[in-house]
């Protein structure tokens, strides 16, 4: 038994028509993730001593280079179909990027940026990191609603169908926990209680917990070895050492600086 809304949603909505185009659904929620997640670390920035024209920069040279990386990864990965036919080059699929080259080159243009400009580079990752739990929780949206995440079977109430069987949400599961995650945040660094570099922290240790316990509504997980899943274990690393470096810092005494302009969302 499923909740109505859900009731033969076989396909979900992989495309939407906007007049006489048919737009894909998860490339559009890409791009509204990588526009609101820039304007909210924009907006919390001052209160980390970040001008928002630094973040609105560094997000856009990020990514150009993102999407340079990502192409040349995806170009290496599969030469011999380049070689072919080298126009793929310019499709514009998002197929057509490898995510680690994407992100690993995004990252190195920001840190380019950042010495550059001099700036604090654990100021601007305690402002990006509200921008990317923002991305990243509507890009989870974007995945449910284009029915891309394949979750495990289900016959839970709020199982969707899809292929023709039930089967958890895990999207949409994804996406409420990191906005939940996000919201807390935003709490906490409204009360100012935190040191430099423990809302980053925060973030990393909080959204890999996510992935950790939803991972194993996953129906399509990468396993190494006796069917460890691949996220679950790079999720456990990372709550590790942001846990190390939160007790570290925890411990630390707090230095006494003058408040930062607030900035409301």
């Amino acid at each position: 038994m499923t909740s109505e809304p859900f009731t033969n949603r076989t396909s979900m909505f992989p495309t939407l028509p906007i007049g006489p185009l048919r737009i894909q659904t998860f490339g559009l929620a890409l791009i509204l993730a990588y526009m609101a997640g820039l304007w909210l670390a924009a907006r919390r920035g001052p209160r980390h001593g970040i001008d928002g024209d630094h973040i609105y920069n560094a997000g856009f040279y990020a990514l150009l280079a993102g999407l340079v990386a990502a192409r040349l990864g995806h170009a290496a990965v599969y030469f011999e179909v380049y070689r072919t036919d080298p126009m793929q080059i310019l499709s514009l699929s998002p197929g057509a990027f490898l995510l680690l080259p994407g992100l690993l080159g995004g990252l190195l243009m920001v840190a380019v940026y950042l010495r550059r400009h001099r700036l604090s580079a654990v100021a601007f990752a305690d402002a990006a990191a509200f921008g990317v739990l923002l991305a990243l929780t509507i890009a989870a949206l974007g995945d449910f609603l284009a029915g891309r995440s394949l979750g495990a079977l289900s016959n839970a109430p709020w199982a969707v169908e899809l292929f023709g069987v039930q089967r958890q949400p895990v999207a949409l599961i994804e996406a409420a926990a990191t906005g939940g995650l996000l919201a807390f945040l935003l709490w906490l660094d409204n009360r100012k209680t935190l040191k430099p570099g423990q809302l980053a922290l925060l973030a990393l240790f909080g959204y890999a917990t996510i992935r950790l316990f939803s991972e194993p509504l996953h129906a399509d997980s990468m396993t190494v070895g006796n069917g460890w899943r691949l996220v679950q274990i790079a999720a456990m690393v990372v709550i590790a050492i942001c846990g190390w470096l939160l007790g570290r810092s925890a411990a630390r005494p707090r230095q006494t600086d003058a408040d930062a302009p607030a900035a409301s969302v």
